[in-house]
């Protein structure tokens, strides 16, 4: 849990550059090949990961700012 707690931040700008990648993706073969990929499924992924990204990265911001003292590690067991 530390790990995901220490990265939260690259981890959902790394999910944007997948969904990115993948819309993209979904728009050149609409263009070039015809496929009738729904790219507004990747809008509505922009706003789940926009809402919920957002929401844990301030929460997480707030709650180690709050819940510790300045240079003391909240996870070091003394």
């Amino acid at each position: 849990m530390n790990r995901i707690q220490k990265y939260v931040l690259e981890i959902v700008m790394a999910m944007f550059l997948i969904l990115f990648i993948l819309w993209a993706a979904g728009y050149i073969c609409n263009a070039i090949y015809g496929m009738k990929f729904e790219l507004q499924s990747c809008w509505n992924g922009v706003a789940a990961l926009s809402g919920a990204g957002v929401l844990s990265t301030v929460k997480y911001i707030m709650d180690s700012w709050k819940n510790s003292f300045d240079g003391v590690d909240p996870y070091k067991k003394e």
